[in-house]
């Protein structure tokens, strides 16, 4: 079993196992700088970089680490819902690129 590491509150309640990866995304701004509401689902389909923060990784994840920005994949997560908020469990071989901002 690999070591785990907790950078916050949220790694601790939520242990990933295996090789999977739990990320936040922020979610897309639903006004043009028009002023135009848009829609979530038309919002999410017109963000270009989607970027994520990894807010816990499983003992297998040998690529990213807690606190990692990376670049995502638009689709290919699991949703999963905790405390009123969404967050996106991936395995780590749908993702790509670590970002550094």
């Amino acid at each position: 079993m690999g070591k785990i590491i907790y950078k916050d509150k949220m790694s601790k309640e939520i242990e990933m196992i295996m090789d999977n990866v739990l990320v936040s995304i922020p979610l897309p701004k639903t006004e043009t700088e028009s002023g135009i509401v848009i829609s979530e689902q038309l919002a999410h389909e017109t963000m270009e970089d989607i970027i994520g923060d990894v807010i816990s990784i499983g003992p297998l994840v040998k690529h990213f680490s807690i606190g990692d920005k990376i670049l995502l994949p638009p689709h290919g997560s699991i949703p999963l819902s905790y405390k009123k908020e969404i967050y996106h469990v991936f395995k780590e071989f749908m993702l790509f690129a670590k970002v550094h901002v």
